[in-house]
């Protein structure tokens, strides 16, 4: 059983067998704006994945490995997956404290874990992300170099099952919305950045659903990046009524090919 406590910019991680062990993490405080709200007056979840993205490049700098570093030696790490479970949102004026670590290093792959406490410690929401180092001009996966766990550290702690699990496959669409990528949908990698997809896939639902529903749990599968002028396609189908549930898919209307595949499940506000 582990006891965490965070103190800035890393995580006193205590076994209950060895009181003192230190283990590296990283914490960050954040307060809820007016923009990331909807008529509910709630963050929305893409302001959510903003904050997580935004922690995972402070996390990074903070151990010597941030993204100027990187583009130095022409790699990068793109994301792969998502897996958001939410029990409550911040709403406008409330603080957050996010708290991130890394779980695993394996040949190419790292994955990444996060929690969403309120000011008093009460969980708010949790995820977990997989994400692929690679050569930028290459776009080839590369082995992750033994100095950055080194610096990372890792913690064996993960926030949800260990195991990804494939996605159902989309049988019978409903009439989805396109969309035309602008110039800030573009990332410093010169792609879509990642939560942009998950606003085409919440946008493409009926707009009724939003009203009456809130995001409960959201999983991204990455498949193919996409640059400015791209039109893009997001689809989706219902496969639960009565507990909303959905599949999504963005799919690349100039090169007919899919870009990314996700779920959600809402609950009632």
């Amino acid at each position: 059983m582990w006891n965490l406590t965070w103190g800035k910019n890393r995580v006193l991680c205590v076994p209950s067998r060895k009181i003192g062990e230190i283990m590296p993490g990283f914490q960050k405080e954040y307060e809820i704006r007016y923009f990331q709200i909807d008529q509910s007056k709630e963050a929305t979840p893409v302001s959510i994945l903003h904050f997580l993205e935004d922690i995972a490049i402070f996390h990074s700098q903070a151990v010597g490995l941030g993204i100027d570093r990187l583009l130095e030696k022409r790699t990068g790490w793109i994301l792969n997956r998502w897996v958001l479970r939410m029990e409550k949102y911040p709403r406008l004026g409330d603080k957050i404290s996010i708290k991130t670590w890394t779980s695993r290093f394996e040949r190419f792959y790292a994955r990444r874990e996060f929690m969403i406490d309120d000011p008093q410690g009460n969980p708010l929401g949790r995820a977990s992300s997989l994400w692929i180092y690679l050569n930028v001009d290459k776009k080839r996966p590369l082995r992750i170099p033994e100095q950055f766990e080194q610096a990372y550290g890792v913690i064996e702690k993960m926030v949800m099952d260990d195991s990804y699990r494939d996605l159902p496959d989309m049988t019978d669409p409903e009439t989805g919305m396109s969309f035309r990528v602008r110039r800030s949908d573009i990332d410093t990698n010169g792609h879509v950045n990642n939560a942009r997809y998950v606003e085409w896939m919440i946008e493409g639902i009926n707009g009724d659903l939003i009203q009456d529903y809130q995001l409960s749990e959201l999983e991204v599968v990455y498949k193919k990046e996409t640059v400015y002028g791209t039109n893009v396609y997001s689809e989706y189908q219902m496969i639960n009524k009565a507990h909303p549930e959905y599949l999504h898919r963005i799919l690349d209307k100039t090169e007919d090919r899919e870009l990314a595949l996700g779920r959600t499940v809402w609950q009632k506000r």
